[in-house]
């Protein structure tokens, strides 16, 4: 989304009430050009400067932080994952979030799940994971070839190979 350079600090209110319950993790992004502090979503790229991207929090972007080339006027873009993806009351990081969750915590264990999204019930975990993830054909179809493909590396086949025995010669002493 390339937004202009107006309402600065209507945005950041804005964006501050509607945080999620959970955060994302900040070492997975470059710092904020103008403070150096970890960026947390949503966060702004300037759609004018780069490469290398230039990133601010929304801390420095209402402030109007300006630095060599990057100016406060440029028009920009809120990074963000606050979005649905494969359900309207799931956000792109709630689905992220999802499937870490049933990494760390392991299929079935919907409790854990939860408990490690915040955002979600054990029921809507379970319920949302086995619709878009496990029913889904696409992602069906996708899971099926993996299963095969290493059913097939495991089986117990024969490898079949030639070889030729050289005679032995028997030297005469």
């Amino acid at each position: 989304m390339v937004i202009g350079n107006g309402g600065r600090s209507a945005l950041f209110s804005t964006v501050r009430e509607r945080k999620g319950a959970f955060l994302d993790d900040p070492s997975d992004k470059p710092p904020c050009r103008g403070c150096s502090s970890y960026l947390m979503e949503p966060y702004i790229k300037c759609a004018e400067c780069g490469p290398p991207p230039f990133f601010l929090c929304l801390q420095c972007f209402t402030r109007g932080f300006e630095y060599k080339k990057h100016q406060s006027d440029h028009t920009y873009e809120i990074m963000t994952s606050d979005f649905p993806v494969l359900d309207p009351s799931w956000t792109a990081q709630e689905e992220m979030a999802l499937l870490e969750a049933v990494m760390d915590c392991g299929f079935g264990n919907w409790q854990d799940v939860a408990n490690q999204m915040c955002t979600k019930t054990k029921e809507e975990c379970e319920k949302h994971y086995m619709k878009h993830f496990i029913n889904n054909p696409l992602f069906a179809s996708t899971l099926l070839n993996l299963k095969q493909a290493e059913e097939a590396k495991t089986a117990d086949t024969a490898i079949p190979f030639l070889c030729k025995c050289l005679p032995v010669s028997v030297r005469d002493t």
